[in-house]
């Protein structure tokens, strides 16, 4: 049974959708931009994947201690309790979708993952295979009319190609949380395979995505919309996807706070007068639009000047002949390249001469590009050359 535009009526995409595209967009340049160590994404990408399995099983009410789901997950703690098992069982869960992350949706996959999650196994690890989908108490669980529902569904998003990832990440888990597939870890199961489809879309930001933490916080909101389809409300799929954006767009935002205190730290946030963090502020926000200069406007060398600029907050001909190991000269003409283009300007005079980033040029189309947007706003409100540092 395919219905491939089965949710093309009932959809309507809005603003809210617009603005999490962007803000999603934005954050993957922001996190490409300022280049964390692979040390520093992979201890974020355990952090998160602890955060979804705490945050899953609590929405389950399986309330544990988040240091406990810490040791599980990184195996210094051998489950023992119903609870601690339930956190592994996840996090196996989580594992085995990402192993299986090029198979497209199907019945046989979703078995596999109940299989994993099912309270029924909980205290049968030696005897039971994971993955094994012949048990019968389990494939009992998926009666007829839900391997239909599941069959439509899995078509849908499978050829699907109108309907961006992220909108297809909620349709999912809000249609799973509403046919009958499991009598415990309903909230898991759908959890699990909206990552799954982040992950498969290239649209988990690299594992740091945790709706689950989202989810857990509005919890009561979020029983009461499911209830809601369960009843066969009308029109409950657009309430639905406007609840599961907004979710995201919060997410997205704890996301851009931290990549945000890690930026700092690069660069020595705390230490820099009131200007300077005003400047690193702006460079935090927008610095990665110079990556989207073209190479006929700026050259490599002078791209990467003002990316030493950015980081530095400021800089001197001197620090940057060391830097690049060149003449002076040349360095003399790349910045007056920079200055007469309107990026950058230079404070001071003689040895104390240094060069920072020009938040005040108004008329150069290519700086218009990469202003923070209180810039340009502001722009409209003044029309002297106003100091635009906060």
């Amino acid at each position: 049974m395919i219905l491939i535009n089965k949710y093309e009526p009932i959809i309507s995409i809005d603003k809210s959708f617009e603005n999490c595209e962007q803000e999603y967009a934005e954050l993957c340049k922001i996190f490409n931009f300022i280049d964390l160590p692979t040390s520093i994404k992979n201890i974020e990408k355990t952090n998160s994947a602890i955060l979804r399995t705490y945050y899953a099983n609590a929405l389950d009410n399986n309330l544990i201690e988040i240091k406990i789901v810490k040791y599980l997950i990184n195996k210094n703690l051998r489950g023992t309790t119903l609870a601690e098992k339930a956190i592994e069982q996840y996090y196996q869960a989580e594992h085995f979708l990402s192993q299986h992350i090029h198979q497209p949706l199907s019945i046989n996959l979703i078995k596999d993952v109940i299989q994993i999650i099912s309270s029924e196994s909980n205290f049968e690890f030696e005897e039971k295979t994971f993955f094994n989908t012949s048990n019968s108490s389990i494939s009992n669980q998926l009666n007829s009319d839900s391997e239909i529902e599941l069959e439509s569904l899995f078509d849908f998003l499978n050829l699907d190609s109108e309907f961006h990832p992220i909108v297809q990440s909620w349709i999912l888990h809000f249609r799973l949380r509403s046919i009958p597939l499991i009598n415990e870890g309903a909230n898991k199961l759908a959890s699990l395979f909206q990552q799954f489809w982040l992950q498969k879309k290239q649209m988990d930001l690299e594992g740091l995505l945790s709706l689950e933490h989202e989810l857990y916080l509005n919890k009561l909101e979020y029983e009461e919309i499911i209830n809601r389809s369960i009843v066969g409300e009308s029109n409950v799929l657009n309430k639905q996807l406007a609840f599961g954006l907004q979710l995201h767009l919060s997410q997205i935002n704890r996301i851009k706070d931290l990549l945000k205190s890690y930026f700092r730290k690069q660069i020595a946030f705390d230490k820099l007068n009131a200007r300077q963090k005003n400047i690193m502020n702006y460079v935090f926000e927008r610095g990665y639009k110079l990556k989207e200069i073209d190479d006929s406007i700026l050259n490599k060398r002078q791209k990467l000047i003002m990316y030493i600029i950015q980081h530095r907050g400021f800089i001197s001909t001197k620090e940057l002949v060391n830097e690049f190991d060149c003449n002076r000269k040349t360095i003399q003409r790349d910045f007056q390249i920079l200055m007469d283009m309107g990026l950058v300007k230079s404070i001071g005079a003689g040895a104390g001469l240094r060069y920072c980033i020009n938040l005040q040029e108004k008329r150069n189309p290519h700086l218009e590009n990469f202003q923070a947007d209180f810039l340009r706003n502001n722009k409209d409100e003044n029309n002297s050359t106003n100091d635009y540092y906060l």
